[in-house]
């Protein structure tokens, strides 16, 4: 029986450093944006990001994902957040932001170079005038490092991780298997299905440009989670 991966986002996500990615964003705010006020987190999933930014900024999250969202409100109930469900290749929250961010390769999720016209497009829409987008996307070299061979395997004390990986007309389809142990010492199986697309900088550059949005920085990062670009767009 496979169940809801959200389920056990967080406990997958455990290692990641949330501070560290965080300190990041706001090292770069700091840099294109000193002013900026409001942040709204794209694919903001359960919300851990926005934990540790809200006591910086006035923050909203948007994800795809409904069962993510209601276990970000969970934690964020009553903090001043606010979360809505859609998706970021066509959204409105209602509000207009001075920074807006997608961290974890998020972008990368996206499909076809229309996609990401879309999601420049609404972003652009979004943002206050001089406000910025920071995003990070990772590139082919860093899915052949992950997946040699096409497997990548990771056991830890108590979930071990599966993902098998295939290319398949310029997209990269991923299937992770998690096996959880649960309080009776027995396993649980959960199991995500994704697809991603590796963008290369001309592309994104190009469709920066066709939506005004003006690169500012392109940095290259080794330190937070693997070999990743970070991306900071300013509209005019």
């Amino acid at each position: 029986m496979y169940n809801n991966f959200a389920k056990i986002y967080d406990k997958f996500m455990k290692e990641c450093d949330y501070d560290q990615w965080t300190s990041y964003v706001v090292e770069k705010i700091k840099m294109y944006n000193p002013e900026g006020k409001s942040l709204l987190d794209l694919g903001c999933g359960t919300g851990e990001s926005l934990i540790r930014l809200k006591e910086l900024y006035t923050c909203s999250g948007l994800d795809l994902s409904k069962e993510m969202l209601e276990i970000a409100h969970k934690k964020l109930k009553n903090k001043g957040v606010n979360l809505f469900l859609g998706d970021m290749r066509e959204f409105y929250t209602g509000e207009k932001y001075d920074i807006i961010i997608s961290l974890f390769d998020t972008v990368n999720h996206l499909t076809a170079i229309e996609d990401l016209n879309d999601l420049f497009s609404s972003v652009k829409e979004n943002l206050n005038p001089n406000g910025i987008y920071i995003f990070d996307v990772v590139d082919r070299e860093f899915m052949n490092k992950m997946f040699p061979g096409g497997i990548f395997y990771d056991e830890r004390k108590d979930m071990t991780i599966i993902w098998e990986h295939w290319l398949e007309n310029n997209l990269d389809f991923i299937e992770a298997n998690f096996f959880v142990k649960n309080k009776n010492n027995t396993y649980d199986k959960y199991k995500e299905y994704y697809e991603k697309k590796i963008f290369t900088e001309e592309e994104i550059k190009k469709e920066l440009q066709n939506n005004d949005l003006t690169l500012l920085t392109i940095d290259k990062n080794d330190r937070i989670a693997g070999e990743r670009f970070f991306y900071v767009a300013k509209k005019s």
